[in-house]
Parts: C-alpha cells; structure tokens; sequence
C-alpha cells in the first residue's frame, strides 16, 4: 500500500472577537474580526491525497474492485457496480460517506480503521459544497492556460526566430558523487538546443558551443523522456519515482517556467509525446495502459489498454493524426490520436520495441527493437518497407532528423547515422558501455548521445570526430570559479592565456 507524505491543505474560516478593556470592567466592547471567505474544498486539490493514501490500492483503473475506481474524478463519480456511491451536497443519499464512516458495509477502507476524523470531515465538506472536481468548477469559464496552446498544425518550421531559454539558473538541483546512466535526451527541432535528463533535474545545453544554457528542476523523480513540442516552444518530461509517481511535466522553453501537468500513474512514466497543436498529451509505463489527455484542462480523453506488457515508446505523428506506441513484449501499434481506434498493429519484430520515431512527412514509422533491427513502416497500409540489421545485441534509441536520415545507438555501445534508403551512412567511436539515448541536433548537422555509465557526446555528422561532452551531473557554478580563482592565487594561470583553457564559458560568473 502507498503512502501519501504530503498533509492536503484545508480549514474552514473562523470568526474570532477581541474584546477590549478600557477604563473599569464597568464597559466591554466584542469586536468581530474580519471574516475569511470559506475556501473550496475540491476533489483534486484536498480529497484525492487522501484517496491515493488508503484506497487507490485497491480502486484506481487497473485494479478496480467491485468496478469502482477512486483514482480520478469521472470514474469516482461514475459509481461501480452498486451504482453512484456520491450525491453532490447530500450526505445522507452518498453511499461513499456512509461506508468511510462505518455506518454501512463493506467498512472502508477495507480492512483499515476508520480514516481519521479530520479526513472524514475534509470528505464530508467536500460533498456538502457540491462534490467539486478542482477549484475551477463552479467558474463560469475556464482559466485559460498559461500560454497558447492552440497553434496551428503541421510540422514545417515556424514564423519568427528559433525559441531559446534566457535566463535560466546554472545552478544544479542535485550534485551526485557521479552521473547516472542517461535516461533521455532530446533536441529542439528549430534550435540549437539540447535537453538532458539528470537526477531531479533537466539541464539545457546549446548544440553549437556545449554551453550550459540553464538547469529545470524536476522534483518528482527521475526524467525517463524528454521531448519538445514540434514547434520547439514547449519541453515535456515525463518520469518519477518506480512503483510510487509517475506524471509529465511541460515547460516554456523560453523562460523554463511549468506550464502545465498531468497524469498521477502509480508508477514512473517511461513514454510521453505531446500531439502537433499542443492539444493532447499520451503517456504510457509499467503499468501498460496509454493515457491521453487533454491539456486544456488535463482531462483524460480516452484510454489504450492493447499493451500487454510495459509501454517503452509513445510518439504522435507530426501532422497530429496518429499515435505510435511499443512495448517491452514486441507489441507495436498505431491508433488514431484524438479516438483512440486501432489503426494499424505492425507485427514483425521478434524483442521488445525499445523506441519508435516518425518521418517529418507522417508517412513513414521506424521501429527500435531488441532484437536488433530497425524496420520502418508504411503508413497507407501498415506494411514493412525495410528491415535493417542495425545493431546485433539490440537497439536501444533511434531519432529522424527533418531530411529523412535516421541516427541509432544500441548495446553494442555504438552510435549510427543511416541515409533515407536505410544504408548505413556512418558509424561513430564506442563507448565504453551500453548506449541508451540518442539524438540529432536542429540542423542535422551534429549527433549527441548518453550511455549506462553517463557519459555524453556530441560528433559531428559529416566526418564523425567528437567535437565535445557533456553532462547530466554538471558542478555548481561557484565550484568551478573556485577552480579558477586557486590557479590564479597559484600562479597557474599565465596572463596570455586564454581563460576558456580553465574555464568554462558557462561558469564565467
């Protein structure tokens, strides 16, 4: 059984006098302080945590006992097999609140005392106020979200200078003893950006010099993908902690700020996307079940639950109109985006799928697997065009780049760039372990990728030498002009020499 460590916010305003003495006790005055307007209380914001606490166990929609799942508010309200178990503002006619009192039987939670009493009174002012799903509700129009999310289709490249972050902190969210193993990374389709997953944090780097552009907290947990929206103004995350959160997490590029979340799985989010016009967001984990949701109000749209293992890949296609996903059981599907209806399943890989990438044209799907091939896909018909041998022990990573040329790392600890025919065109020096995430940069021009140990290289694509590394573990700024103050009270530092040999740029404060 989980737990849930954050206490919910609540109360309810209060009336407080202050009586004043003046002179003899023969005058008293009651001065009625101000009264506070009561705050909602919601099910998002104050009765969910305590759901997720003590029944999300046995009611959440992969384990919903006697057909009831508690884990979100459509399907609480919805009721179970008994029928709706909440009556917005009636106590006596909510089943719900009789079982959590032990009045009625079952006694709920399920073989747990009855929940504190100011649990129940958080519930039961809850239904009194009207069952509210979130502090919206009884709005008369929606907030509108922090930024637009309604741009217009396709995948060509916007009006208007590439988005890139200014200003953001350079200082890390964790410093480790060492790096991790990467676990995603990503680049901006327009810009010369590049986004790396670290330990409770994203740290943004410029494709062209290495400089360290800025650092994003991710506090949840552990970035297991990172993606940017295909006009390169948004960045998602999805991720968190194994067995306790998982959640996709989407920020401005430009100022880094979170725009929106969602999702709340049980376990971490291992595959994300975010559709052409910023309107839907998939995620899918261990849990094998895709989940689509609007980002409008983080509603969820629809559910796949085809995978019968975990979910390793989500992608929509550039233009919007499909959804790719792939699991660790070889299971490969495509459906349409905004329903959710099957509409092609690609059987031909004998591993688990490991990542899927689209052509910028929407016609054509390459697929990663284990067992060592990539095969890409025609989307008229779902056949296979062309299976490539690409790399024996498996592959782990593959990423199209906007001409068609496709980059891919595997267990065999290389990295490849293959032409539009599927021809291996280049292949770069081994790391000295597994590689797991790859990626090319805006223009093509350059490849970066991230191994078991956490190593990170960028090569250049046209004759393969490394041009640089980076990291996912970077050290404070303050360390490193530290380092350059001590050479420079030590002597080390010549007065021609150039501080970039010492230095780096990014550090320079």
């Amino acid at each position: 059984m989980l737990s849930w460590t954050r206490i919910p916010r609540w109360g309810l305003a209060m009336t407080f006098g202050a009586l004043l003495v003046g002179g003899t006790v023969q005058r008293t005055r009651a001065i009625a302080a101000e009264e506070k307007p009561q705050p909602k209380i919601t099910y998002q914001e104050h009765v969910r945590p305590i759901f997720r606490e003590h029944c999300f166990a046995c009611h959440n929609q992969n384990k919903a006992g006697n057909d009831l799942a508690v884990d979100s508010y459509e399907r609480l309200m919805q009721g179970g097999a008994s029928g709706e178990i909440v009556e917005p503002g009636d106590l006596d006619s909510s089943w719900l609140w009789s079982l959590i009192t032990h009045e009625d039987e079952p006694a709920m939670p399920l073989g747990q005392d009855k929940l504190p009493d100011a649990k129940l009174e958080v519930i039961k002012q809850w239904i009194l106020g009207g069952a509210l799903k979130d502090s919206r509700a009884t709005a008369p129009m929606r907030k509108k979200p922090a930024i637009n999310l309604f741009l217009s289709a396709g995948g060509a490249k916007p009006e208007g200078p590439a988005v890139m972050p200014e200003g953001l902190p350079r200082q890390p969210v964790v410093q480790a003893p060492r790096a991790g193993a990467v676990t995603a990374v990503a680049s901006s389709p327009w810009a010369p950006l590049l986004a790396v997953a670290g330990q409770k944090q994203i740290v943004l780097y410029h494709s062209e010099s290495g400089e360290l552009l800025g650092i994003l907290p991710f506090p949840e947990g552990i970035p297991y993908v990172l993606r940017f929206s295909r006009s390169g103004a948004l960045r998602l995350a999805g991720g968190g902690r194994a067995a306790i959160l998982g959640l996709v997490v989407v920020y401005d590029v430009k100022p880094g700020n979170r725009v929106f979340q969602v999702g709340d799985e049980l376990d971490s989010v291992l595959a994300a996307d975010i559709n052409e016009n910023r309107t839907l967001i998939a995620l899918g984990g261990p849990q094998r079940i895709v989940r689509v949701f609007a980002t409008a109000d983080g509603s969820q749209q629809c559910e796949i639950r085809k995978h019968t293992d975990r979910i390793y890949a989500v992608e929509f296609s550039p233009d919007g109109v499909l959804l790719a996903t792939a699991d660790r059981s070889g299971g490969l599907w495509v459906w349409e985006a905004e329903t959710g209806r099957e509409f092609h399943n690609l059987q031909g890989h004998k591993g688990g799928v490991t990542d899927v990438s689209w052509r910028s044209d929407s016609n054509v799907l390459a697929s990663a697997s284990e067992d060592g091939t990539i095969k890409l896909w025609g989307m008229e018909d779902g056949k296979q065009l062309k299976s490539i041998n690409a790399h024996g022990q498996g592959v782990t990573s593959i990423d199209f780049t906007h001409d068609g040329r496709l980059v891919s790392c595997g267990r065999d600890r290389v990295v490849k760039v293959w032409d539009t025919a599927g021809n291996q065109q280049r292949v770069f020096d081994p790391f000295a372990d597994v590689a797991l995430e790859v990626a090319f940069s805006h223009d093509g021009n350059r490849v970066v990728a991230g191994d078991w140990i956490g190593e990170i290289r960028i090569w250049n694509t046209a004759d393969g030498k490394q041009v640089g590394t980076l990291s996912s573990n970077p050290a404070p700024p303050s360390t490193e002009w530290q380092r350059f103050q001590d050479a420079l009270g030590a002597g080390v530092l010549k007065q021609n020499r150039p501080l970039c040999q010492l230095l780096p740029t990014d550090s320079a404060e």
